[in-house]
């Protein structure tokens, strides 16, 4: 707070800054000014005046003035009506950003961009030429670069700015392909190259290989602070190494990212699924300024009992991507129907992934005609979203949790909508007799947190009903490992057209 006072004091108008000769070489360093650079640095001023983030309706206004959209365009790529952004949210975010950014002026659609990207400029060089006890972020581990194919997310980043902020875990969870490590690889970046950053270390470590406990210790120490030699580790004490590891954490203030840390728990080990809960638990208890990011595509049933709304664990669902920046991906990679690209960006959800692999064959097998692609009734899905699914079907599913996915598929195919919950309730139980209502209820919140399920609210009725991905229903019906249908003969396989 008290460097934005002095900040905004200092420069109260439309300022220009006079460095001095030696300090030119700093111009050097200050970034090139994007979107999400300028949201981060508002969203910064904003928290500090007003103890919140803007919001996801204000998000879309803001990003569509920076792409000088019209109001019906920012509308009809949101969730939100035309009216409610132009009538209620421009307005008040007009008044909040000419406050805080204005500077004497006033902020409105048409110079917007212009004023956002004078002061974020006009920020980091104030940093740089005045801060002399700028913290220096140390980043460790090698974090993946996905800036070639990162797309919007402008939400999903605030959102995780103000969580490692608060909460002492993170867990974003979403399906194969959503963009989670995406995400936390841009938001590391991000991080590294703020000023007075909450994070003295950033940490990047994959457990996709799934290691042992100890292996997996022994390596985070080694990363956050090299040993001389292996004997100053405790040998052979699992926990006096553990006790080592929080130590380097609670020395400082890191930011310790696990990536695929759901292979953590695949192993069908009971001992192991154990030993790593209870090490998570203690880690998360007794980190002090420190926060341990994780990606994963599903919270174990380990950690259910820790998502609490007061707990010190947060999980932040990933969705796909807005139909806004689907359509960018799909035109970059050289698909220009713009209808067309919408209707994929629907079916595949904004999945980054799919998308990417879809426009592949609709550019090598189609010749770039999405329409073509679309009127075959083709649904195709990556061999990755396939390695995850066949691994869901065949380890991690319940015979249960089968029965519900291939009931609901079934049912979409004869009725064309979406399931309610009280047929598929009586549905179920009619059919397998010794399916209590508890058993059906526990089975379908775990397929929504695996993002195997869509679930819809009726706003009149208020009662939920269920709808499956286009992916998610042909993989049912190819079935291309036979884990689906597997000890489940009541069920044939299902034909389904697209």
């Amino acid at each position: 707070m008290t460097f934005i006072t002095n900040f905004k004091s200092q420069y109260p108008k439309p300022f220009s800054i006079n460095l001095r000769q030696q300090d030119a070489p700093t111009l050097l360093f200050t970034p090139k000014v994007t979107f999400d650079l300028a949201l981060a640095v508002v969203n910064k001023l904003v928290f500090a005046e007003k103890s919140r983030y803007l919001s996801e309706a204000e998000v879309a206004v803001m990003k569509g003035a920076w792409d000088d959209d019209e109001y019906d365009y920012i509308a009809n790529n949101s969730t939100y009506s035309l009216n409610y952004l132009q009538r209620g949210i421009a307005p008040r975010l007009w008044d909040l950003l000419s406050e805080t950014i204005g500077r004497g002026q006033r902020v409105g659609k048409k110079n917007l961009r212009i004023i956002l990207e004078q002061f974020t400029e006009e920020y980091y060089i104030y940093n740089f030429a005045t801060n002399e006890s700028q913290k220096s972020v140390e980043v460790k581990g090698s974090i993946p670069s996905y800036k070639a194919n990162f797309y919007g997310r402008t939400e999903e980043l605030a959102q995780l700015d103000e969580l490692v902020t608060k909460q002492r875990c993170v867990m974003l969870v979403g399906v194969a392909g959503i963009g989670k490590s995406a995400l936390a690889a841009k938001f590391l970046e991000n991080l590294s190259a703020e000023f007075q950053p909450n994070f003295s270390c950033l940490i990047w470590k994959s457990v996709s290989h799934a290691p042992s406990l100890q292996d997996l210790v022994i390596e985070l120490i080694e990363l956050i602070q090299p040993c001389e030699s292996e004997l100053s580790l405790p040998n052979n004490n699992t926990q006096a190494i553990i006790s080592l590891l929080i130590k380097q954490l609670r020395s400082r203030n890191c930011l310790l990212v696990l990536d695929a840390f759901d292979a953590l728990f695949q192993k069908n080990v009971f001992q192991e699924k154990l030993d790593y809960s209870l090490f998570f638990r203690r880690l998360i208890q007794d980190l002090n300024q420190s926060c341990l990011l994780l990606t994963s595509r599903f919270l174990p049933d380990e950690f259910d009992d820790l998502i609490t709304p007061d707990s010190l664990i947060q999980e932040l669902k990933i969705e796909g991507l807005d139909t806004k920046s689907a359509i960018q991906l799909l035109t970059e990679k050289g698909l220009t129907d713009k209808e067309n690209c919408t209707r994929i960006a629907k079916v595949y959800r904004g999945n980054p992934s799919e998308l990417e692999a879809v426009v592949h064959r609709v550019n090598h097998f189609f010749a770039g005609n999405a329409k073509l692609f679309l009127d075959n009734k083709s649904t195709i899905f990556s061999s990755k979203f396939e390695a995850a699914l066949n691994q869901m079907f065949g380890d991690l599913l319940s015979l249960t949790q089968r029965q519900i996915l291939i009931y609901i598929a079934e049912e979409i195919v004869q009725s064309q909508k979406s399931i309610g919950f009280s047929k598929l309730l009586k549905d179920m139980k009619s059919k397998h007799n010794l399916v209590t209502t508890l058993e059906l209820i526990k089975a379908i919140e775990k397929l929504e947190r695996q993002s195997l399920v869509e679930t819809i609210k009726d706003p009149i009725t208020q009662e939920i009903s269920f709808n499956l991905q286009p992916i998610i229903k042909k993989y049912i019906e190819i079935d291309p490992i036979g884990a689906v249908h597997e000890s489940n003969n009541c069920y044939p396989k299902i034909a389904i057209a697209s």
